[in-house]
């Protein structure tokens, strides 16, 4: 439907329903709900690529996220992440493009989004650095697009919101350690900076607490799966670990089931502490403690920062957010 039918609609000038659609001027309240609801009425669609044209913007931002085969389930974070920076498009009026890469796979596979990007169908990117993330980035910065990086930081050089998962980690080692566990196993990742601190915090604590750091008890993968979780907790139990900390939502499931399976008895056998924080993980039995992140603040944050990216700051701010233990009955006595 044309601009003309909605003029003839509700009596006003083409210009003046223009204006009303696109924000270009400002016009009366009363003018722009009768536009809005004859554009409603009409099923009036604007068009996009004129209002680029005109505008040289598209009033969209792009999300890229790690996803793969094997972990089609570690994105409730991200989920979580996503919904704090739709709020932020929502107040801003700016529309989001969520796509995602694997992150075992070449860094041609780390920018799904390339040709939207090279193409400018978006105005800033929100990228969740992989592990060719020198690589990821230099390719952003070639296309002049502002952007910001999120959950990981990669460089200097880069606007960042991530959390403090080096701290995290090591406050659930020492409530291991003031329960009394000493042979406290880890399950982490490697590859990408998030897993290096939180593997970091682990040995640090350990460090502090004068307890040895025991190669066995220490089971580090490229990817995060249940079965991998699984496999880990077992090994973790054949060691003699007195408890399993699993910094990965998706790891801790995977434990959890190894655990119960194995008729050990939590905590009073081995206990045990996650990542991320879910309704399910206080239905279990016993309630699992666990490191909580402030996902939907990071994604609002993360969004903000664009934005201000997107208003001509140049300045980079590295903003990070604080974990906290969410102590239930998991971790012992």
């Amino acid at each position: 439907m044309s601009l003309k039918k909605i003029a003839e609609m509700t009596g006003l000038s083409i210009a003046t329903v223009s204006h009303a659609l696109n924000g270009t001027r400002a016009v009366s309240e009363d003018s722009r709900e009768k536009v809005l609801s004859a554009a409603k009425v009409v099923g009036y669609r604007p068009n996009m690529a004129a209002r680029m044209l005109r505008t040289q913007k598209s009033n969209t931002i792009a999300i890229i996220i790690p996803s793969d085969t094997n972990n089609m389930n570690a994105n409730y974070f991200y989920m979580d992440v996503i919904m704090g920076v739709r709020k932020k498009m929502f107040e801003t009026q700016y529309e989001l493009i969520v796509s995602t890469y694997d992150p075992h796979g070449g860094v041609q596979q780390s920018l799904p989004s390339a040709q939207v990007l090279r193409q400018h169908w978006v105005d800033g990117v929100i990228v969740v650095p992989s592990s060719h993330s020198q690589r990821q980035i230099r390719s952003i910065r070639e296309m002049g697009l502002p952007y910001v990086l999120m959950d990981r930081r990669s460089d200097d050089e880069s606007s960042c919101v991530t959390s403090n998962n080096k701290k995290g980690v090591a406050d659930a080692v020492r409530l291991f350690a003031a329960c009394g566990k000493r042979r406290i196993g880890f399950i982490g990742g490697i590859g990408s900076a998030t897993g290096q601190q939180r593997y970091a915090g682990y040995l640090e604590a350990l460090a502090e607490l004068n307890m040895p750091a025991d190669e066995a008890l220490i089971l580090l993968s490229p990817s995060y799966s249940l079965a991998r979780g699984e496999e880990c907790a077992v090994r973790l139990m054949e060691t003699g670990a007195d408890a399993i900390l699993a910094a990965d939502n998706v790891m801790v499931m995977g434990a959890l089931r190894a655990l119960k399976a194995a008729g050990a008895r939590i905590p009073e056998d081995i206990g045990i502490i996650g990542f991320d924080d879910y309704d399910w993980m206080g239905m279990v039995s016993p309630p699992l403690t666990t490191v909580r992140q402030q996902a939907f603040q990071m994604g609002y944050i993360v969004a903000e920062v664009l934005m201000r990216k997107l208003g001509g700051i140049k300045t980079n701010e590295v903003i990070v957010l604080d974990t906290s233990l969410v102590v239930r009955q998991s971790h012992g006595w």
